[in-house]
């Protein structure tokens, strides 16, 4: 029987009246790579911020090789060898590879006690090797691709001797074959009996690279499995509580008798590696797709009045109008839900009603310019309720939201606004599949009410399921449009990479 790295018994977590965590037991096997599932909200997140020390148990036990533990800070966490790799990575850009593993404990030398910097690149060189990473420890971080700087984050946890990794959506941004590499080196970590939790919202990468799976919803343990023994729908059903339905429905809408809402003459932006020609009607989904660098965003933040318009036209409603700014997009009833939502999206510290009313502060001023809180809460109370936003405390950090629930703020954000034109970009990137599942009925039901929608996304299955026409764009050009009856997965990936 393997030995066990980490047990958790009974652990309860409370945010004010709001229980996140109800009395989870999770063990975790020595050398194993473990998966944490669950939807957003479920518990994940909470349940990982007690293994690393950022929040501390309200009740519950945790045991590390055997031994019972607490831990109460990061720094607790790091001296019982656990570790966390997160999406946003903490690597320092103008440093080297090395001094990077070993930022804040490289070797010194003399009384001084001066770097040794050939000590440093020396043991640098030896973790690399001994895990088999084809890395220059030399190298500058800020010429690293993702996945590379990703695998460094993973190096500078081990350089500090530490037995637990939690991989946090570790393959984001990465191409295949950095995933692959990722994954050759997690392999080569397991036999080396380095322990690994492995939090994905990519089913095929759990089954992939997983050995077995714990699923929590509402904050309650739900079942553990053993990838060998488990199908994706079991999983699924776990993690939901249901049954997901199939989203695809192959029958084209007629939009014979609906306006043109925008429409592209070869227009260009600075920002946009060449000139696009196309056309969204009222109450249409048109999907917009291409692989990393094909210029998805730039068209979605240029149709958003940030960038600086080159040739060719832009017409709304059959006008030619010009967008320089926001201000202009908002004129014209354009909204954008941007892709990174932390970023761009959300003011993470500041409350949901705050967030959902910011683009909209007119509707709630009274008299005298001052914003009319009570009405600020009605209309967020309301816009979250029909969006399903939960917990809906509108007064709460938006921070406090699991993803899923975050991008509907976005969302709420801008239909506050009251738009005709809704451009969404990525926007199930990162949240679970119940989750998806909303944003799809959501988005489906914008079309129904007349809105014009257009989804920037690289999963082919989204724009399949939901588009009434697809868009794919290859080095800024638009290379090829499938309908319904027509798309395939092949098709859009042969369009995408030239084929």
């Amino acid at each position: 029987m393997a030995k066990l790295e980490m047990k958790l018994e009974n652990i309860r977590k409370n945010f004010g009246g709001i229980q996140a965590l109800k009395g989870v037991d999770f063990e975790l096997q020595r050398g194993e790579v473990h998966a944490l599932l669950g939807e957003n909200g479920a518990g994940k997140s909470t349940l990982i911020k007690i293994i690393t020390g950022v929040h501390e148990a309200n009740d519950g036990k945790i045991f590390v090789r055997d031994e019972e533990v607490e831990i109460r800070t990061p720094k607790d966490a790091r001296k019982k060898g656990i570790a966390a790799i997160y999406q946003e990575l903490s690597l320092i850009e103008s440093l080297t590879v090395a001094e990077n593993i070993y930022l804040g404990n490289e070797p010194t030398k003399g009384l001084m006690g001066v770097c040794d910097r050939k000590t440093l690149y020396a043991n640098s060189q030896a973790y690399l090797d001994k895990f088999g990473i084809d890395i220059n420890p030399r190298a500058m971080v800020s010429d690293l691709g993702m996945g590379q700087k990703r695998i460094v984050e993973i190096v500078k946890a081990l350089a500090v001797d530490s037995q637990i990794l939690l991989l946090d959506e570790p393959t984001t941004g990465m191409s295949k074959v950095e995933v692959e590499t990722l994954f050759k080196i997690m392999k080569n970590l397991k036999e080396n009996k380095v322990t690994m939790i492995y939090i994905s919202h990519y089913l095929e990468e759990v089954f992939k690279i997983c050995d077995r799976a714990t699923v929590l919803r509402d904050g309650e343990k739900i079942d553990t499995f053993v990838m060998k023994e488990v199908s994706q729908t079991q999983l699924i059903k776990s993690m939901i509580g249901r049954e997901i339905r199939s989203q695809r429905s192959r029958e084209s809408k007629d939009l014979s008798g609906k306006a043109v809402m925008l429409e592209l003459r070869a227009y260009k932006t600075d920002c946009m590696q060449a000139p696009v020609s196309l056309s969204v009607k009222k109450s249409e989904i048109l999907g917009v797709t291409g692989i990393v660098g094909a210029g998805k965003s730039e068209l979605a933040h240029s149709l958003f009045g940030h960038a600086r318009a080159e040739s060719g036209e832009i017409l709304i409603q059959g006008k030619v109008v010009t967008l320089s700014s926001t201000r202009d997009a908002k004129q014209y009833r354009i909204a954008l839900v941007p892709e990174d939502r932390k970023k761009e999206g959300l003011f993470l510290e500041d409350s949901v009603a705050n967030n959902m009313i910011i683009s909209s502060i007119e509707k709630i001023e009274n008299g005298l310019g001052l914003l009319d809180q009570k009405k600020k809460n009605q209309l967020s109370e309301k816009m979250g309720e029909s969006l399903k936003v939960n917990p809906l405390q509108v007064n709460m950090p938006v921070k406090n939201l699991s993803g899923g629930n975050q991008q509907k703020v976005v969302v709420a954000k801008w239909l506050m606004s009251d738009p005709e034109i809704i451009m969404m970009d990525e926007p199930t990137r990162g949240i679970d599949v119940g989750a998806k599942t909303e944003i799809y009925d959501l988005i489906r039901g914008l079309s129904q009410n007349d809105k014009s929608v257009i989804v920037m996304s690289s999963e082919f299955e989204e724009l399949i399921d939901l588009c009434d026409r697809i868009l794919v764009l290859r080095k800024g050009e638009v290379v090829g449009q499938l309908l319904p009856e027509e798309v395939t997965n092949e098709k859009l990936l042969s369009l995408s990479l030239g084929g």
